[in-house]
């Protein structure tokens, strides 16, 4: 239950952030709508979180907290010792990295957008924007490290607030800055790295209030535990960026396309990006750190308990969310961000960009499971297999869905089956990770438990999938209703939605949620006493 808690507890500012974020991109939305300008600054947006994904709370954290975690079971001084060396390496790449990616930035965007060769003016700006955005890789690096010994130390709130930072200067900027003449996306850039020195700074903070002190040195230390980290940091970068190196290889697809593609997928993806966070990650994040101890102290048998745990509520979460955000995509973009720039076209193109996303979404987050339960017992090639045979279908899946929607002339369609590919990539990893990790048995776990789940976890999609349509059937929704008619039918279907998966989750047993909020008023009522 202690990783739940702390789970929920991540879960619970990830929501807070993912507020703002919908708040940040309502404005976005607003102020960009589906234009040149809007695709220009996703791509630019895109860059430094790439590279994020290695060098902050992506690979290299995946890489390093086992590390750290053994190095803070000998002592508190041996860890600082160790994360100091480390730091010290990462910030020089990091700053190196920075600097070479901004100058090199027309060769960057053209490398990655080939279908942009014959629109200048697009290239242009995005290459101008990606400068403004690319020093935020340097920032989000340093939050992240500090973030992920916070984490190592058993503080997980710290970094889970990070985001919002983020969130509150890309709203203050779009806010204030075009009142003084700036063209919105040139204002929605140069929030990246104002949001960045406020990340870098609230964790350099958060860390001394730990006692967490670490020494820069001049020239970098090398620890005898640098090699061991350096081996396996290619590995997590293929096993955790998978999703990220989807998205690429979408994007690169989108751009042989016309219009305003990549506008709607990186719109539908933000959407989809929400109960990732909310569930596989904000899991993942506590149960790294959790299995390395574990397995470190060689209780096995806790840890296959913990990973069991965690993997049957991701899955059950993520279908409730996937189904419900099937039937509910529409009329999220219809009533939220049908306004201003953003017109009802672009909300309908966008829904189906998320459906075809969230088709996926399962897949993905049993990849957040299953891949530190591999990364904490320290073998982390085995996910890497998975995640290059999955590209591999993406991208085979792409290319194939561009050609059949060419051959039967229907291409303005074709960005659906780009989201669908990433779906399919999804499931390829998840299915390889969960096959190959009940080869290696370096967990004790009742896999028979998990076979039983799979008839729980169809009723409770069925059952989803039918409440969702008679929802449709009885009240259709109408994208010509007010705001509010439209938030009224939102909060009629989700709750119908929300109930019907509440009920059989517990009927079912496939959430302990009457076990989980008794326990957290006990511990509120243990606070509380004096």
């Amino acid at each position: 239950m202690a990783l739940l808690k702390n789970s929920l507890l991540v879960s619970v500012w990830t929501a807070a952030s993912r507020g703002l974020g919908f708040a940040r991109d309502l404005l976005i939305a607003n102020k960009l709508g589906a234009s040149m300008a809007s695709d220009a600054f996703f791509v630019a947006l895109m860059l430094p979180n790439l590279l994020r994904r290695v060098l902050g709370e992506g690979a290299f954290n995946v890489a390093f907290v086992p590390l750290l975690a053994k190095e803070k079971a000998k002592s508190t001084e041996a860890a600082i010792e160790f994360a100091s060396s480390a730091f010290t390496w990462l910030l020089l790449i990091a700053t190196a990295l920075t600097v070479a990616g901004t100058l090199a930035m027309p060769l960057i965007v053209p490398t990655l957008m080939p279908g942009w060769a014959n629109e200048p003016e697009k290239l242009a700006l995005t290459i101008f924007l990606g400068r403004l955005t690319f020093p935020y890789l340097a920032l989000i690096t340093i939050a992240a490290f500090l973030g992920a010994m916070c984490n190592t130390w058993g503080k997980f709130a710290a970094y889970a607030m990070v985001p919002a930072l983020l969130n509150i200067s890309i709203l203050l900027c779009l806010f204030a800055l075009p009142s003084t003449g700036m063209d919105p996306a040139t204002a929605a850039a140069l929030s990246v790295p104002l949001g960045g020195i406020a990340q870098a700074a609230y964790m350099i903070y958060s860390a001394r209030k730990l006692g967490i002190r670490l020494r820069l040195t001049w020239p970098p230390k090398k620890h005898p535990k640098l090699k061991t980290l350096l081996l396996r940091l290619g590995p997590a970068t293929l096993g955790v960026g998978v999703l990220q190196l989807s998205l690429l290889t979408d994007n690169f697809i989108a751009s042989f396309l016309e219009g305003t593609v990549i506008t709607y997928l990186q719109m539908a993806n933000r959407f989809y990006q929400l109960p990732l966070s909310l569930i596989g990650i904000a899991v993942a994040t506590v149960l790294l750190p959790h299995l390395a101890g574990k397995l470190g102290e060689g209780k096995n048998k806790d840890a296959g308990d913990s990973f069991i745990a965690a993997f049957t509520t991701c899955i059950t979460l993520s279908i409730g969310a996937a189904v419900g955000l099937m039937f509910l995509s529409y009329p999220l973009f219809a009533t939220f961000f049908a306004h201003g720039a953003f017109t009802h076209v672009a909300a309908y193109a966008t829904s189906w960009a998320m459906v075809g996303f969230v088709a996926g979404l399962p897949g993905y987050i049993i990849t957040k499971v299953t891949a530190p339960a591999f990364f904490a017992n320290e073998d982390p090639l085995t996910p890497v297999k998975a995640s290059a045979i999955s590209l591999l279908v993406n991208l085979v899946a792409n290319i194939t869905c561009l050609l059949v929607a060419h051959q039967f002339g229907v291409s303005k369609w074709a960005y659906v089956g780009i989201a669908l590919s990433t779906a399919l990539g999804g499931y390829t990893n998840a299915y390889l990770q969960i096959r190959w990790l009940k080869q290696k048995g370096f967990l004790t776990i009742n896999w028979a438990d998990l076979t039983t789940s799979l008839t729980k976890w169809a009723l409770l999609t069925a059952a989803m999938a039918a409440t969702g349509s008679l929802t449709w059937l009885l009240l259709p929704f109408n994208s010509n209703w007010v705001l509010m008619g439209g938030l009224a039918w939102l909060a009629l279907a989700g709750s119908v939605l929300g109930a019907t998966f509440i009920i059989l989750s517990e009927t079912l047993n496939l959430l302990q949620i009457k076990a989980l909020l008794t326990q957290l008023r006990r511990r509120k009522k243990v606070k509380t006493t004096p």
